[in-house]
């Protein structure tokens, strides 16, 4: 008789986001009948793609998947972490959420905002709080340090081991917040062996230690006393931090302090309320008894820092803010570094800023007004010497960072074969002692608009970007009798010519156009509009070395 070996039963880690774009983090660990989820974040949309609000991630490996979904767990309060929950909570069936006191009064505004917070259930986990079971995963939560208070790491014991899950963290021996890392916690677990480190990577490329929040407030207090007129100070909305510090700054300098946006104003008033912003009294004014101050005696705390069109700071640039506009000797200083994929127009905000005379600065010319939350290669190092892991997978980084990380983990004597640098949608095929790529799930941005999700994709984008450049040529084409077209022809532009100065140009157009359609039957209109698109196409990039988009209709 034959002997048939039973399937070694294996946990499936699949990140949907969080991997090569940095954030839009979210991560799947699914061992036989049970789901755990960890963060769900939004990203933020690129230049070119116009009119998308956010980004989220593609859940379409979840849907038939919903029933065995136990929770999710969220690591900190940044949207890119916890910012998709609203879009996202309804199709993942509400599972229930787990969360830090901070990150849960973010999050319960959000979904209040959505109608959704009736009905979701909000549990509240603190470092303090005792391990709990979610299906067969043991969640364990750990402080660590971040930009924001109340970041956590999990420990998740599954049945074929431990593994930690570092999202966004770095070692502050000085934290605002003055809550330490538990570093006695990370290595009393570690003594159970752990299987798998997966790891924030993003500062794999920055040698040393990052340096404490606490060196920023200095910064502040140098730049905000030195300043004649007008401050703006524009960081994540999230980063209560470095908004506490903005406010200790202009306070020590007699300056009260207005906020400008939407999220700014929320995000403050609900870390107000929890008790984790401590604003002197008086010190926080609105905006209307803002403008009876003297602008000496003003800070603005902007939102905006990543040059998120339609953002407060972004509407300031271009002098269309409706509540404040730039002054004389204004200062506006940037506490934020851009994260990969907003460069270009975080640049534009700050050409459009100096162009209306004020003096911008940010980290390119100034020290220390930004330090990451991100650890560098130095934190990373003592993370791993702490846990001691088998394998490693880097997450919340670019390409470079996760091979960076790969390279420091090799400096520490471990093999190249235990790290695993993912895209979305690889999936880790986790045993007891080992671990192997397994069959990928296929991922796609999805694109937020207004109040609509998934309905804008590439063609949509790429007919913006085209309508955005080179404009848009209409063709009306009128039907005849007898099944036959009218010789009548309309054409109009929008953002390609001027109509009343290109009338030779829409006459040969309109000439073009009735050449085809001569003849024709009205039963032919599919092929003959096809060959309208790309005769004109052809004839109008010939003239005018330019590529409007060309839609032709048929009218009665």
């Amino acid at each position: 008789m034959p002997r048939f070996h039973k399937k070694e039963k294996t946990l499936k880690f699949i990140p949907l986001g969080g991997i090569g774009t940095v954030t839009k983090n979210m991560y799947v660990y699914e061992y036989e009948n049970d789901i755990l989820l960890v963060d769900c974040g939004i990203g933020f949309p690129e230049m070119e793609q116009l009119g998308v609000d956010v980004v989220i991630p593609d859940i379409s490996h979840l849907l038939d998947r919903l029933n065995k979904i136990k929770g999710i767990l969220i690591t900190h309060a940044h949207e890119d972490h916890f910012g998709a929950l609203p879009y996202l909570l309804q199709s993942l069936g509400r599972p229930p959420i787990y969360c830090a006191k901070l990150a849960r009064g973010l999050i319960q505004q959000k979904l209040t905002e959505f109608n959704l917070l009736s009905g979701t259930s909000l549990h509240l986990i603190e470092p303090e709080t005792d391990p709990f079971d979610l299906g067969v995963f043991r969640i364990t939560p750990i402080r660590v340090n971040h930009s924001v208070p109340d970041t956590l790491a999990f420990s998740i014991k599954t049945p074929v081991g431990q593994i930690m899950h570092f999202g966004d963290f770095k070692f502050d021996w000085t934290p605002v917040d003055g809550k330490s890392f538990e570093i006695g916690k990370v290595a009393t677990l570690a003594k159970d062996g752990v299987l798998l480190l997966l790891s924030d990577c993003l500062g794999a490329t920055t040698a040393g230690y990052t340096a404490s929040e606490k060196e920023i407030e200095g910064v502040f207090e140098r730049e905000i006393g030195r300043a004649p007129g007008q401050v703006f100070v524009t960081t994540l909305s999230s980063n209560i931090s470095r908004i506490q510090q903005a406010i200790n700054a202009s306070s020590k300098f007699g300056r009260k302090v207005s906020l400008l946006g939407r999220s700014i104003e929320q995000n403050v008033e609900t870390a107000k309320n929890l008790g984790y912003l401590g604003v002197p009294h008086g010190a926080l004014i609105s905006l209307q008894n803002a403008q009876g101050l003297t602008s000496e005696r003003i800070t603005y705390i902007i939102s905006g820092c990543y040059g998120q069109e339609n953002s407060a700071l972004v509407k300031l640039a271009e002098n269309q803010n409706p509540f404040v506009s730039i002054k004389k000797n204004a200062t506006v200083i940037f506490s934020a570094d851009p994260i990969p994929g907003v460069h270009n127009q975080v640049n534009s905000v700050i050409d459009k800023l100096t162009n209306l005379g004020a003096r911008v600065v940010y980290s390119e010319i100034q020290e220390g007004l930004h330090t990451s939350g991100h650890g560098s290669i130095g934190d990373l190092q003592m993370l791993i010497a702490l846990t001691k892991p088998s394998f490693f997978a880097p997450i919340g980084g670019n390409p470079r960072h996760m091979r960076a990380y790969s390279n420091l983990v090799a400096e520490m004597r471990y093999p190249q074969s235990a790290v695993f640098e993912l895209k979305n949608g690889d999936t880790l095929e986790i045993s007891r002692n080992k671990v192997n790529l397994g069959k990928q799930v296929k991922t796609t941005d999805v694109f937020v608009d207004g109040s609509r999700v998934g309905d804008v994709g590439e063609r949509v984008l790429k007919d913006r970007k085209i309508l955005s450049e080179d404009g848009i040529m209409v063709v009306i084409v009128k039907k005849g009798e007898k099944g036959q077209f009218s010789s009548a022809v309309d054409i109009t532009s929008r953002g390609f010519v001027y109509m009343r100065e290109a009338e030779k140009l829409i006459a040969d157009a309109k000439k073009l156009v009735e050449k085809e359609i001569s003849g024709k039957q009205i039963s032919q209109w599919n092929k003959v509009k096809l060959s309208i698109e790309d005769k004109l196409s052809r004839f109008l990039y010939r003239v005018t070395e330019r590529n409007p988009m060309i839609v032709v209709m048929l009218v009665d």
